[in-house]
């Protein structure tokens, strides 16, 4: 079963920081965007959004966010998670500080 015509990434909130993370192709989480695994199928989603909720202990809020992909890599489309992807603006020795 195939999803929208946006590509999907999982993302959530790192428990122990707050910070914005991604599942990538081996179930780790990563916080940049252009290492997450990007998902087309309905059935891959959910079986990743399943084990995003197994790991309770590592991340809150999983949801399944849309990108897309060009020759610079993923981009998110909506708004928050543009600008969740760019780590919090109060954090300037972040993405936000370059």
């Amino acid at each position: 079963m195939k999803l929208n015509q946006f590509l999907k990434v999982i993302t959530a909130n790192n428990l122990r920081s707050g910070l914005v993370t991604y599942m990538t192709d081996n179930y780790e989480w990563v916080s940049n965007l252009g290492d997450a695994a990007v998902i087309t199928d309905a059935d891959l989603a959910k079986a990743g959004l399943a084990f995003a909720e197994s790991q309770s202990d590592v991340v809150v809020g999983a949801y399944l966010s849309d990108v897309k992909q060009d020759e610079l890599g993923l981009t998110a489309i909506h708004f928050r998670d543009k600008f969740r992807s760019q780590r919090p603006s109060n954090v300037t020795n972040g993405k936000q500080g370059i």
